[in-house]
């Protein structure tokens, strides 16, 4: 979705939004992850990147199986919590 259509209202429809969970679910199950893999899954990433980097946010990790034309992916969107740095 465009800046433009979020500006002034355009959804998507209720088809398209559909299509995409069924695609999200059919993923999940060929890839043979349940919700509870996908927890552990993200917890398990959230303190391996908090031993490197502190100012992970654990609590906002979203992990995510995204269906490719050839291959499926597998998402990880971590946010940072911004540090003020003294000189």
């Amino acid at each position: 979705m465009s800046f433009l259509d979020t500006l002034f209202g355009k959804r998507e429809r209720s088809s398209d939004i559909a299509r995409d969970r069924l695609l999200t679910v059919l993923v999940h199950d060929r890839v043979k992850l349940t919700p509870d893999m996908m927890e552990q899954l993200k917890a398990d990433l959230s303190a391996v990147i908090a031993r490197y980097v502190p100012s992970v946010d654990a609590g906002a990790i979203e992990v995510t199986l995204l269906r490719g034309e050839s291959v499926d992916h597998l998402k990880a969107d971590i946010p940072l919590r911004r540090t003020t740095q003294k000189y």
